[in-house]
């Protein structure tokens, strides 16, 4: 499927130059103009008191709704996302620590029970081959309570991000993807990116993919996806892109929140803050493309 028409999301403000010069380029403007239209609306003959009184209402009432739409309307719209954003962080949170707690004490918790109990009680087998037994049995609930630890690390940050580098732990994630889900995952991963990159730009890469990764299998209703990571000496890109349901054009357009969720303006603002794009395009009931393109230049 060829996606042609990517998007590029900027979930932020108008730059303050920007802004703060149609601004004054408007009031110039306006201004001009009322010094020529003033004297023919209300005469030559007219006080300067009514001369100023008009100027300033004229003027208001210009400055009125560029003031609205160029920054009262993206202030509402950036405090709306705020909410969000807090309301979904939270939430996330939460959840988070809820699932951590629980496989806490359903795995690594009772695993170390097992572990506690059994050794309080082999000070009081005398037989040589019952002790041997059961110091078998606790090495191996050790070593379960051992790999629980570590696949619950895992979750929380892959080893293999800080040791080895991103496409490690990017082919890491797949490996286990296609060994838990039905969903045909395709990777191509360039030699020259498993050379490490600054720790805040592979960092923002793995929680990107982690994220769309996450997405695809909830709500995509994928059956493949494929996964590309590209380097030159000034860019590194990463894409997305599966088979799936697609994204509503109306949601694509103005960036809604999907069940509470910020999924896509979340992944927008950690490639913003590294400096980068964050494109998307999607065809519903095809797929979805995600694009990410970081420049390297800016990290040391």
């Amino acid at each position: 499927m060829q996606f042609t028409n990517l998007r590029h999301v900027q979930p932020r403000l108008m730059p303050p130059w920007l802004c703060w010069s149609i601004i004054i380029s408007v009031i110039a403007v306006t201004e001009y103009t009322l010094m020529f239209v003033l004297p023919w609306l209300l005469g030559r003959d007219s006080s300067v008191f009514a001369e100023a009184v008009s100027d300033s209402i004229l003027l208001s009432l210009v400055l009125a709704p560029v003031l609205w739409w160029l920054v009262v309307r993206p202030m509402q719209r950036a405090a709306k996302l705020r909410d969000y954003f807090l309301t979904d962080l939270f939430s996330t949170m939460e959840e988070e620590r809820r699932r951590i707690a629980r496989e806490l004490h359903d795995g690594v918790g009772q695993s170390l029970t097992m572990l506690a109990s059994g050794l309080r009680s082999l000070p009081n087998v005398t037989a040589v081959e019952e002790v041997r037994r059961r110091t078998v049995e606790l090495q191996e609930v050790a070593q379960r309570a051992l790999s629980d630890t570590k696949q619950l690390s895992l979750g929380l940050r892959p080893s293999l991000l800080d040791d080895l580098g991103l496409c490690f732990a990017i082919e890491k994630i797949i490996a286990e993807v296609r060994e838990h889900h039905s969903i045909n995952v395709l990777a191509d991963v360039h030699e020259q990116c498993r050379e490490r990159l600054p720790d805040a730009v592979e960092t923002t890469l793995f929680r990107i993919f982690q994220e769309a990764l996450t997405n695809v299998m909830k709500h995509s209703k994928a059956t493949q996806v494929s996964v590309r990571l590209s380097r030159t000496a000034q860019l590194i890109n990463l894409q997305i892109e599966d088979n799936g349901c697609g994204i509503a054009p109306s949601r694509l357009k103005r960036l809604v929140p999907l069940d509470g969720h910020l999924g896509l303006i979340g992944m927008a603002e950690r490639a913003t803050l590294q400096g980068g794009q964050f494109l998307i395009d999607s065809i519903p009931g095809q797929g979805t493309r995600i694009e990410v393109r970081i420049p390297l230049g800016n990290h040391p």
